[in-house]
């Protein structure tokens, strides 16, 4: 059956029911999802301060060493939480202050830590991974969250971490 304006019914149907379901963009951006991938590691920081920061900086057999002494990390602080940068700019994570504690809130030196990134940030945050350092040189204005997670779990199980953000302007006028 035909209606005056060319439409057939069936058509009118389906119009109203992409309509009442929210159309097929709603669809796609529930498949929507954060990935996010390890770009290396990190210590916290030893008795003197210093952080360490690149690739296979421990082997999984240090971290089960450190778990068979009881050692666990109940809370990561990395600072500054925020980084101001210009595109173009770079910041290495040694620069960064990163403390772990233990559930009594003494500090675990040189606790073994993984670091994030998302993965559609990835390319345009600059990642450079080194032996000694692990530096991004955002290309392009944004904010950039970085996960730091502990390989040590809490004495609950869980894992901790810290994120910070980097932020990043298009030029040092804004």
């Amino acid at each position: 059956m035909r209606r005056k304006s060319g439409l057939t019914l069936y058509q009118c149907w389906l119009a109203a029911a992409l309509l009442l379901a929210g159309g097929p963009l709603q669809l796609q951006a529930a498949d929507f999802q954060i990935v996010w991938i390890a770009i290396g590691d990190v210590t916290s920081a030893n008795a003197e301060g210093s952080v360490r920061a690149g690739r296979h900086l421990f082997m999984a057999s240090d971290v089960a060493d450190l778990s068979l002494k009881n050692v666990s990390v109940a809370r990561v602080e990395v600072t500054p939480q925020v980084s101001a940068l210009v595109v173009g700019q770079r910041l290495c994570l040694t620069s960064l202050r990163i403390v772990a504690t233990d559930g009594k809130h003494l500090p675990v030196k040189q606790a073994p830590l993984s670091v994030s990134v998302r993965q559609d940030q990835r390319d345009v945050l600059g990642v450079d991974r080194r032996s000694d350092d692990i530096c991004v040189r955002p290309a392009a204005a944004g904010e950039y969250p970085i996960r730091f997670t502990s390989a040590l779990p809490a004495a609950d199980g869980t894992m901790r971490g810290a994120q910070i953000f980097v932020r990043v302007s298009a030029s040092s006028d804004q």
